[in-house]
């Protein structure tokens, strides 16, 4: 293909996802033998709980295994109703659901559905790596909003206010946050409704993916436990991917006005059919029977979260955020600039990154992904064994850089 004339500028412009290329590279020197521990890849590293799995083979015995609905099956709808009312207090109708082969894709496919070219998305750094290219392809145009460490890396309601124009269509929220672990409060999710109840042209995309695995509670606090008035312009996306520990399983899901969900379930019809029926009826067993099994995992990462912490605060030079949720550690490495080792300095959070790698076959994911430098991702979910190798393979090369 010369010049890849034969592939539209839409592809050859398309960035990869910077997480997956990691995760590959780290698997590929895993396979020649190389002990390499990947803290990269954002997915959980304990197994689907039994029950769940069980409901899935269950699902394959009795027959589950058609096409569904393009929006999802009207069982796993009306479990995704009661977990909103449960959670959230919202009264919803299976109406304003919406299912999907996992939230990656329903993010994706809210997009489309709310933008037009020129249309703008206001996202707040740092911020999940996969929104830009999501923006991009809709042929919007991207506004990061700053955040600062002192501000714990959140939205400040004078920072999106300031933001907003007559071409802002939508907001991307994430609570709690990939990268950075932070959640907002109640009263931060107060501040930040009254800005938007000034601004009616603006929806909400809330990413809810990781809201059951924090660190203060049963769940993270919610835009619309504060602001219900404002159901009809936020759309609650999540998915079993993280909580239950279900990344292949592919279902994630969004509620919303009737209107915007029926437009994204026209879209879902026309691209993807349906999500699998089988991870349907297991998604659904999940929603209705394992609160057990979330709380365990909760207080089974709160337990990793400390180590963790103590851990990395223990290595000179890092500048460790405390995450309130998720599974992530957001480490500042401004402090190693300057530093050398064999193949070069190390002027940012990518040589860091790569250095890292390189010497000690240890992988995290720079700032840069995350549109935010001076900082790296390390994912802390993994054996306290492996976690513990990690962090002394990390305080060794640090100790080596001259």
């Amino acid at each position: 293909m010369k010049n890849g004339s034969v592939l539209s500028k839409r592809v050859i412009n398309l960035k990869p996802s910077a997480v997956m290329a990691l995760s590959a590279r780290a698997q590929k020197l895993k396979e020649q033998g190389v002990d390499v521990i990947s803290l990269s890849l954002g997915e959980p590293t304990w197994d689907t709980p039994e029950r769940i799995c069980s409901a899935g083979i269950q699902a394959i015995k009795k027959g589950y295994t058609k096409y569904t609905p393009a929006s999802g099956s009207q069982k796993l709808k009306e479990a995704i109703v009661i977990n909103i009312r449960k959670w959230l207090n919202l009264n919803i109708e299976p109406s304003q659901v919406t299912v999907s082969i996992g939230a990656k894709f329903i993010l994706f496919s809210a997009i489309q559905t709310l933008c037009d070219p020129g249309d703008e998305v206001l996202i707040p750094t740092p911020y999940w790596v996969s929104y830009p290219s999501m923006v991009e392809l809709a042929g919007a145009c991207l506004v990061p909003i700053p955040s600062l460490p002192e501000e714990n890396f959140k939205l400040k309601p004078e920072l999106l206010k300031k933001h907003i124009t007559e071409k802002s269509k939508v907001l991307i929220l994430n609570s709690p946050n990939n990268p950075s672990g932070a959640v907002f409060s109640r009263s931060e999710w107060e501040a930040l409704a009254k800005v938007l109840r000034e601004h009616p042209q603006l929806y909400v995309l809330s990413d809810d993916i990781y809201n059951h695995l924090y660190f203060s509670g049963p769940i993270a606090p919610h835009l619309l436990q504060v602001a219900p008035d404002l159901k009809d312009r936020v759309l609650a996306i999540n998915a079993v991917s993280k909580n239950y520990s279900m990344p292949g399983w592919r279902i994630g899901w969004a509620v919303g006005h009737k209107d915007i969900i029926s437009s994204m379930s026209k879209f879902q019809s026309q691209s993807v059919s349906c999500a699998s029926s089988i991870s349907q009826e297991a998604t659904a067993y999940a929603l209705m029977e394992c609160d057990k099994e979330l709380e365990e995992t909760r207080k089974d990462l709160t337990n990793i979260k400390d180590l963790a912490l103590k851990s990395f605060n223990a290595i000179d030079s890092l500048e460790v955020f405390p995450p309130e949720g998720a599974f992530y550690l957001w480490v500042g490495v401004k402090k190693l600039y300057g530093s050398s080792w064999k193949g070069g300095t190390i002027n940012s959070s990518a040589d860091f990154v790569e250095a890292l790698f390189q010497e000690k076959s240890v992988l995290c994911v720079p700032g840069e992904e995350f549109h935010y430098p001076d900082y790296v991702r390390i994912h802390f979910a993994v054996s306290k064994q492996r976690l513990l190798t990690a962090c002394t393979r990390i305080k060794d090369f640090i100790s080596s850089l001259s």
